[in-house]
């Protein structure tokens, strides 16, 4: 939807691929290729898409 587009973009690139690459794409990454790609843990990541996750929904219920 629009506004789970708008939020999204309010993400820093690294929350906003991996967001993407999680949960909006056919074929997901997992959180260890993710890690190797970036250069972190899967702890990271995990940590990473969870704050992205919290944000986005924080956002879309200001603009509900």
């Amino acid at each position: 939807t629009a506004r789970l587009q708008e939020a999204m973009l309010q993400l820093d690139e690294r929350s906003q691929s991996i967001l993407m690459r999680r949960w909006l794409v056919e074929e997901k990454a997992t959180l260890q290729e993710l890690a190797d790609e970036y250069g972190v843990s899967a702890e990271r990541i995990r940590q990473l898409e969870k704050n992205a996750m919290k944000k986005v929904k924080s956002m879309m219920e200001e603009t509900a």
